[in-house]
């Protein structure tokens, strides 16, 4: 089945009560002839017939994920086990929405995060990343370089998630960063100096890394997460490279 064909059926058929179109084609990044469709298809309830018509395997060019409608309000969020996959609902395309707006309602909660949630998320990330980075700044003083390196990517990832959450705003994935950046930026970060420093701390050396902290700790003490930082007395001093 093709995209417009997958489309046509879930305007036409009554049991289909919405569908999305995420990944490169969804947000119009990345496009290459060869990009697959990232299509949700939402129906009203299990239906194994039409859930077997619509199935596709994995790495056909249209690739299906179907969801009932309750399954499909709680996917992506806290507590689904689905939350890696929240990014795709950000700057997605709703083609179908039969509920009166709800489908895209349910897209939008997805793509943002609430004031509570952001908060929380933040905190949690931003002490994720001091933990990563106090190990790879250790792992580099006893020459384990590759658990430098390692520690250093972790930090990275955990870094962005809690730079995206001051912001209300889920952290895209690895392929989509620069391209989301560049879409909306940080309002407290020009995009490019961002991407070189996390560049720079990749290899595990140690300077990068304390001076990304310093800039960090500068930016988020005054939204009150002062206290995850100071936590880590007396090493802060060593995250910010002052012994």
């Amino acid at each position: 089945m093709t995209f417009e064909e997958l489309l046509a059926v879930a305007r036409d058929d009554p049991r289909i009560v919405g569908l999305f179109l995420g990944g490169s084609r969804g947000k119009g990044v990345n496009v290459r002839r060869e990009s697959d469709y990232d299509v949700r298809v939402v129906i009203a309830r299990e239906d194994a017939e039409l859930e077997r018509v619509l199935d596709t395997p994995r790495g056909e060019a249209v690739d299906v994920a179907i969801h009932t409608l309750e399954e499909f309000r709680a996917h992506a969020l806290a507590g689904s086990g689905k939350e890696w996959d929240r990014y795709t609902f950000a700057r997605g395309q709703v083609l179908v929405d039969k509920l009166e707006g709800e489908i895209q309602r349910l897209v939008d909660q997805k793509a943002r995060l609430a004031p509570d949630e952001a908060r929380r998320r933040a905190r949690g990330a931003l002490g994720a990343y001091l933990n990563s980075l106090y190990r790879s700044l250790e792992s580099a003083r006893l020459g384990l370089d590759l658990a430098a390196r390692i520690h250093a990517a972790e930090s990275a990832g955990h870094l962005l998630v809690a730079l995206f959450a001051l912001e209300g705003r889920v952290r895209p994935f690895h392929d989509s960063l620069a391209w989301e950046l560049e879409t909306e930026p940080l309002a407290r970060w020009r995009t490019d100096e961002l991407l070189t420093r996390i560049e720079k701390i990749l290899d595990g050396a140690a300077e990068p890394q304390q001076a990304l902290f310093r800039e960090v700790e500068r930016q988020v003490r005054p939204h009150g997460f002062g206290e995850e930082i100071d936590a880590w007395e007396p090493d802060v001093a060593l995250m910010r490279g002052e012994q």
